[in-house]
C-alpha cells in the first residue's frame, strides 16, 4: 500500500508496503542534476554523486560504505540525471535500519575529502570517455545537443573534460550545501516494512 508523509524538517517519505516480500529497497532522491548547472559547473552533480560514496562521518572510507551493505548480502549504487541524483540500496528486511543509516549518513554527512576529489576526478573523466565506446549512448548525446543547443538540457549529464577538470573541492562543498537540503530530498522505501516503521526510523 502506497503512503506518503512530509516531515517538519522538509524530508518527504514515500513507502510501498509489500509484506509478501523478504527484502526492502531504499532510494534517496535529491533534486540535483545537470539542468541546474551553468557551464562552469557542468558535471558537478554527477561528480558529487561519486564523492558521496568515498566516505562519510560514520564510515570514512568507500570500503566501509559498500561493506556495510554488501557485507549483509545487499546491493547499492547511485545515478545522476538532468533533474535528480539518486542513491539506492536493496537489502534483506532485517537489515533495513542499517541500510537507511548508510544512505542518510552519505547524503547528510559526506567527508568530501580534497584528496579523494582529485583521485575521483580521473574516474569521472574515464566515464566521459566511455560514452564514445557505445554508439547508442553517443547518439543520445548528439540528439540532445541538437534538440536543446547551448543550454544545460542539451549537455552530457557528466559535463565535459574541461568543466570536470575545473571543478574544485570548494565548488563541491558549495553545491552540496545548495542542493542537498532536506526540503530537496525524497526518501522512498518499498518492501516488507510498514509506513510507520519507516517514518519512525527516518524521524
Amino acid at each position: 500500500m502506497y503512503q506518503k508523509t512530509s516531515l517538519d524538517n522538509g524530508f518527504r517519505i514515500l513507502t510501498n508496503s509489500m509484506p509478501h516480500t523478504r527484502s526492502v529497497s531504499l532510494c534517496v532522491y535529491v533534486g540535483s542534476g545537470s539542468r541546474y548547472e551553468d557551464d562552469t559547473h557542468a558535471g558537478i552533480s554527477h561528480f558529487l554523486e561519486h564523492m558521496l560514496f568515498k566516505g562519510s562521518c560514520n564510515r570514512p572510507t568507500s570500503a566501509q560504505i559498500s561493506g556495510a551493505i554488501e557485507g549483509v548480502g545487499g546491493v547499492m549504487n547511485g545515478s545522476t540525471d538532468r533533474e535528480l541524483t539518486a542513491y539506492w540500496c536493496k537489502v534483506a528486511q532485517p537489515h533495513f535500519h542499517q541500510a537507511l543509516d548508510v544512505l542518510m549518513d552519505m547524503v547528510r554527512n559526506p567527508l568530501l575529502d580534497p584528496e579523494e576529489v582529485e583521485k575521483e576526478r580521473g574516474v569521472v573523466q574515464e566515464e566521459l570517455s566511455m560514452s564514445n565506446d557505445y554508439p547508442g549512448y553517443r547518439l543520445e548525446i548528439l540528439t540532445d545537443e541538437m534538440l536543446w543547443p547551448n543550454q544545460p538540457m542539451g549537455r552530457d549529464v557528466g559535463g565535459n573534460r574541461e568543466s570536470v577538470e575545473g571543478i574544485t573541492h570548494e565548488m563541491q562543498v558549495d553545491w552540496f550545501k545548495r542542493q542537498y537540503g532536506s526540503s530537496n530530498v525524497v526518501i522512498s522505501v518499498a518492501g516488507s516494512i510498514s509506513h510507520n516503521e519507516v517514518l519512525e526510523a527516518v524521524t
